[in-house]
Order: structure tokens, then sequence, then C-alpha cells
């Protein structure tokens, strides 16, 4: 039984999950390191933050959350889309909600963020990483 929860959906999510908080470890850890002790500016760490953070998160999904068979030529073209899309949603909506809904920023990205985990939990699982989800 416990190989077939490990096999089946909820296994993958739990994977899922581990992973988003392992990218989210990871990507503090080098933003803070970045700052702190290499002394470069907030916006260079981030960036480099948030590219070595998105790639361990590709890298463990690919080969441990969904075990995919897909080659990296059309999982990772559908990874960056997604990954790029959520940005531009995220940047936008926190642009435009707090004022709109007379909200905090801090609300609104609560609520992106619950939104960006559901929505990529999906994608990757139907689109991304998916063997039904066809090659280009």
């Amino acid at each position: 039984m416990n190989e077939r929860i490990q096999d089946g959906q909820v296994g993958v999510l739990l994977r899922f999950a581990t992973v988003g908080v392992l990218t989210a470890a990871l990507y503090a850890i080098l933003l803070i390191v970045a700052v702190e002790f290499a002394g470069w500016s907030p916006a260079l760490s981030v960036g480099f933050a948030y590219v070595l953070a998105v790639s361990f998160n590709y890298l463990a999904h690919y080969t441990w959350t969904y075990r995919t068979g897909q080659p990296h030529r059309v999982a990772a073209p559908r990874y960056l889309t997604t990954i790029v899309v959520l940005l531009f949603i995220n940047v936008v909506a926190t642009a435009i909600l707090p004022d709109l809904l007379d909200i905090n920023y801090g609300v609104v990205q609560g609520l992106l963020m619950f939104l960006a985990i559901v929505v990529t939990f999906m994608t990757l699982s139907k689109w991304v990483f998916s063997p039904q989800g066809g090659s280009t």
C-alpha cells in the first residue's frame, strides 16, 4: 500500500510540496548569502537566487516529483513558459489589486501564492511533465 501511495497522485503531491519547500529555502539562503556575505546588491542577488532556485526546482520536479520521460527539449520550454506567465501575472496583479481593492499587497501576495501553487501543480502535472501532454 505504501508503494501505491508513493507512486500515485498522493506521492506526486507530497514530492511536489517537498520540492516547493526546498526551493523556497534555497532561494532564501542564496539571497541572504549574496546580500549579506558577498555584498551584492539586493536586485542582483534576487536575480541570482531566482535563477538558481528555479533551475533546482525544474530539475527536482523533472527527476523526482514527476519522474518524467519527457525530453528536456519538450519539458524545459513548457516549464519556463509556466514560470514566466505566473511571474507576469504576479507582477501585474501586485501592481493593480492593492489599490483597486484597497487591501495590503501582502494579502494580494498570499492569495497569489496559493493560486500559483495550485496552478503550478496542475500545469506541471497535466502539461509540462505529462506524457499525455503531447510533444512538440
